[in-house]
């Protein structure tokens, strides 16, 4: 079930992206224009509109900031421990190049060392295995490990968590981790637009958490039309994945 869930996933986002339905819909409008199809009218006046919705408003970086601001950070005197989501290596380029290679993420990363700094007696839990139906040779954690060892000179605290390949099995097999652990809260690092999705799987789950969203991609809401295509359908994006994600979630695998 869960790899079924997993395959559909990424099957069905791949063609619900607003560029790749933008390429879809210049596509359809192409051959439309080649066959002289009735539609061709109907079909260009679509894709414009599509076109300047993604790239000509700012209702996607309002609705963005909105998001991320729904769960705001917390650091308490006494915790159990961290745990931080995956997402932030580029493993197959740090297979390439043999050097740790972070993407737009990489925050959750670099904030994990400043709480390990802050926290310095408590364990440190990295969950992530790989999201990708192509893997390479290392695991998102084989990566961490790496990274924590380079930066913090140490592993000692590290808790690697080597299954999971979305939020629901990052949280299903953390769990498993944890188990021994006492009453006090875990703080949970994840980026702030994946904060909602990750906090509610985690909580259903039964793991008593405190959200420590980073790596904000919104900007202050503003009322001023601009033309960015790659940041608005970039933002609306990252909310379509979020919003779906959730409601597949709620009526798939939520207790």
């Amino acid at each position: 079930m869960q790899d079924l869930y997993f395959i559909t996933s990424k099957f069905v986002w791949f063609f619900i992206q607003p560029l790749h339905l933008l390429a879809l819909l210049v596509l359809t409008w192409g051959l439309a224009l080649w066959i002289k199809s009735r539609f061709t009218a109907l079909l260009s006046i679509v894709t414009v509109l599509w076109t300047l919705l993604l790239g000509a408003t700012p209702i996607w970086n309002t609705l963005l900031h909105s998001h991320e601001l729904a769960h705001q950070s917390s650091k308490p005197t006494q915790i159990e421990g961290i745990i931080v989501l995956g997402g932030a290596f580029n493993e197959l380029v740090t297979e390439a190049h043999d050097q740790v290679s972070m993407n737009g993420a990489g925050e959750r990363m670099t904030e994990a060392l400043t709480l390990m700094r802050r926290y310095p007696d408590v364990p440190v839990v990295f969950s992530g295995f790989s999201g990708r139906f192509v893997r390479g040779a290392l695991s998102e954690s084989d990566v961490a490990l790496r990274f924590f060892n380079e930066t913090a000179g140490s592993t000692e605290r590290i808790i690697l968590e080597n299954q999971s390949r979305n939020t629901f099995e990052n949280a299903l097999y953390t769990k498993d981790l944890i188990g021994f652990a006492g009453d006090k809260p875990w703080l949970l690092v994840t980026s702030a637009f994946h904060m909602p999705r990750a906090f509610e799987i985690f909580k259903d789950r039964g793991i008593h958490v405190i959200p420590y969203p980073v790596d904000f991609r919104s900007r202050t809401p503003s009322t001023e039309f601009r033309w960015d295509l790659g940041t608005g359908s970039e933002q609306l994006n990252i909310l379509l994945h979020e919003w779906i994600g959730l409601l597949a979630y709620r009526l798939t695998q939520k207790p």
